[in-house]
């Protein structure tokens, strides 16, 4: 240790001492030290048990700064302020209020999931007979339209274009096709068939042209097509048979 303090450089030996009664690295704790030697990277220090060389890396930040090494010492100690500072905060903002709030927001929402919540409070009871009110005047304003096209063709439309899903027994009828197309309805691929034909078979029937029949078939216009049907005027198209022409003979007496 001598030989190195022998040959250490001028500018070295030449620095200001500096005492400290107590000196703490990251592996040893010195007493009584006297810091003869400052370099860059490291310091020569002389203790109660002799001679010692220390790396400036090891030393705490108070102690680089209280030896003259400020930019680093004065880095890392502004690093190591805002890292205190940040658990300072967030430790605050976990305190009693934040807790108390999250307890109630668990005690309110205990027992349903939050998108069941959300639904519970957008659905209440009057969104829920305001859509029944709309559907029920939906399903009369139908039932009504499907009468005018029944009684336009000359059919009572009767009590089942009242009733939901019944209400093509009177259509049928109107158009002039048998009650077992109903039964066909239910039956895949053949139910094909009355939804094709009733549609021409009803437009001839309020006497209107086939083509009201093919715009029924296609979609947003059959809404049209059907209104146009249940609200023109227009006599059902019938055979009427023409009296038979009487002849008369003249016979002689």
């Amino acid at each position: 240790m001598l030989a190195a303090y022998a040959v250490l450089p001028s500018s070295a030996v030449g620095a200001t001492e500096s005492k400290l009664e107590v000196l703490q690295t990251k592996t040893a704790t010195y007493t009584n030290v006297t810091v003869t030697t400052k370099a860059k990277g490291y310091i020569f220090i002389v203790h109660d048990r002799g001679m010692a060389s220390l790396k400036v890396a090891d030393l705490s930040p108070e102690v680089q700064q209280q030896l003259g090494y400020s930019v680093a010492g004065a880095a890392k100690h502004s690093t190591n302020t805002a890292v205190a500072w940040t658990k300072r905060e967030v430790a605050r903002l976990a305190g009693p209020e934040v807790k108390a709030l999250e307890t109630r927001l668990q005690q309110k929402w205990s027992g349903h999931p939050p998108a069941e919540a959300v639904l519970r409070g957008m659905i209440g009871p009057q969104q829920v007979l305001a859509f029944l009110g709309v559907l029920l005047a939906f399903h009369l304003f139908y039932s009504y339209c499907c009468l005018l096209i029944c009684r336009k063709t000359g059919n009572p439309g009767g009590f089942w274009v009242w009733v939901p899903l019944f209400q093509f027994l009177p259509l049928l009828r109107a158009a002039g096709m048998s009650r077992w197309w109903f039964l066909a309805c239910f039956v895949p691929l053949l139910n094909l068939v009355p939804a094709i034909l009733w549609p021409l078979k009803i437009a001839t029937a309020r006497g209107k042209s086939v083509w009201i029949g093919v715009l029924l078939l296609l979609p947003v216009t059959n809404v049209f097509a059907f209104l146009y049907l249940a609200f023109s005027n227009g006599a059902p198209a019938r055979d009427e048979k023409r009296p038979a022409a009487k002849i008369m003979t003249l016979q002689a007496a």
